[in-house]
């Protein structure tokens, strides 16, 4: 069997030309494991390109000086050996080569590295990205990268000046709504940054229909507070017109009786009598229920009934109007009861001041003083919605006793209700 070195020119060069490839491939397969921490086929593909390169030398060398002095001793030893043995080592080392390329291709594909990692990260719908204290971006994915520059017209550099951008919260990029949230992660004891980009713009057209919902419900609810608050008042003015109506049509009918009447029957003149002053005290108790005491009457019962002792100090003024007066004794009883039922008072005090553009009522009670601060709610809310419709306010103070002040304002303008 010929020698290697006895072989055609073109026979030596395709020996050549599968040592170069031979090389590149141990060189590729040398990258790529480094590039994914597997430092022991790092190795391995050097000890394989080391004997491809030096066949490779010694091809080179017997091409260049062919059997002359000028040849290395090595190169004319090896050149001397049978092609045969030359073409096993090839097939040994390039299977060897092919087998390492493809196991570090397969491990790409099945294990989870980096470039996995980072292929997969720019295939999902959200921004993703992570910097440094300095700002310096470790990654994005190409979603975050997209919408920093629709946001800020420019590519993503430096992780902090986006951040201060977006600001934490929901912006609009390109037609679609997103929410960006950061958050600090630390890794290998170094503190870094991190912020989603999350697509809410289904959610965010829920939320916008949600709250205008809200919205009008709430006005709703505001209107139907005011009416179910002027029912009972709406309902007094009507007994009060009909009883009125049917004294009035009762005194029509007396007025006619009395006119046709025989003067001669006592009968029936004692029986017009009769009815005449059956009128005049249904006369006389409208005129009683338009007074104060008949209010005042029913706070005393509903102090007694809840053991609480009223002390009066002054009186309601005459220039108060009815819608005002009707709000005091309202203000009152509320007053009353709250004082009971959470301060667990014995004494209310009512008092009355005067400035130069208000008139105030004061509810002062000596029970426990509230440890949080005080919330309009239920028969308060409903007394402060009476009180606006007025001009009036209502306020709580807290100081050695807790005292609730109804104050009305001085033009009369405003001393009728709203609407």
């Amino acid at each position: 069997m010929s020698a290697f070195f006895a072989l055609s020119a073109p026979a030596r060069a395709l020996f050549a030309l599968w040592a170069l490839l031979l090389c590149l491939t141990d060189i590729g397969s040398a990258v790529l494991a480094a590039v994914r921490r597997r430092y022991r086929f790092t190795a391995f593909a050097l000890m394989l390109f080391a004997p491809v390169y030096f066949m490779w030398q010694v091809i080179f060398d017997l091409s260049l000086f062919g059997r002359t002095e000028d040849a290395a001793e090595i190169s004319l030893t090896l050149g001397g050996f049978p092609w045969f043995c030359w073409l096993a080592a090839f097939l040994l080392v390039t299977l060897a080569a092919a087998l390492l390329l493809g196991y570090n291709i397969r491990y790409d594909r099945t294990f989870i590295t980096p470039g996995t990692i980072k292929l997969f990260l720019d295939k999902i719908p959200c921004g993703a990205c992570c910097w440094r204290d300095n700002g310096r971006v470790l990654f994005s994915n190409i979603c975050m990268n997209r919408l920093c520059v629709s946001l800020t017209n420019g590519p993503l550099l430096n992780g902090n000046h986006f951040r201060d951008a977006v600001k934490d919260g929901i912006l609009t990029a390109d037609g679609r709504a997103w929410r960006f949230s950061c958050r600090e992660l630390i890794f290998d004891g170094e503190i870094l940054h991190e912020m989603i980009a999350s697509d809410i713009t289904a959610e965010y057209a829920k939320m916008q229909a949600l709250e205008k919902d809200k919205a009008e419900l709430s006005e709703l609810n505001r209107e139907l507070r005011e009416y179910y608050l002027s029912i009972d008042d709406i309902i007094r003015r009507r007994e009060i017109l009909q009883a009125r109506v049917n004294i009035h049509d009762e005194m029509n009918r007396l007025m006619l009786s009395t006119a046709t009447a025989n003067r001669e029957d006592a009968a029936a003149m004692d029986r017009i009598f009769s009815l005449w002053e059956q009128n005049a005290l249904l006369l006389c108790m409208e005129a009683e229920e338009t007074t104060d005491a008949k209010a005042v009457n029913s706070m005393e019962k509903l102090a007694a009934a809840l053991n609480i002792r009223l002390v009066w100090q002054g009186v309601l003024p005459d220039s108060l109007s009815e819608w005002q007066r009707s709000l005091f004794f309202s203000a009152a009883q509320e007053a009353i009861a709250n004082a009971v039922k959470h301060a667990d008072a014995k004494t209310m005090t009512l008092s009355f001041a005067e400035t130069g553009e208000c008139f105030c009522c004061r509810f002062t009670n000596d029970g426990k003083l509230p440890h949080d601060a005080v919330r309009f709610t239920g028969g308060l809310a409903n007394l402060s919605l009476l009180a606006d419709k007025q001009g009036a306010t209502v306020s709580a103070q807290i100081d050695k006793a807790f005292t609730l002040s109804l104050c009305f304002p001085k033009q009369t303008e405003s001393n009728q209700p709203i609407g």
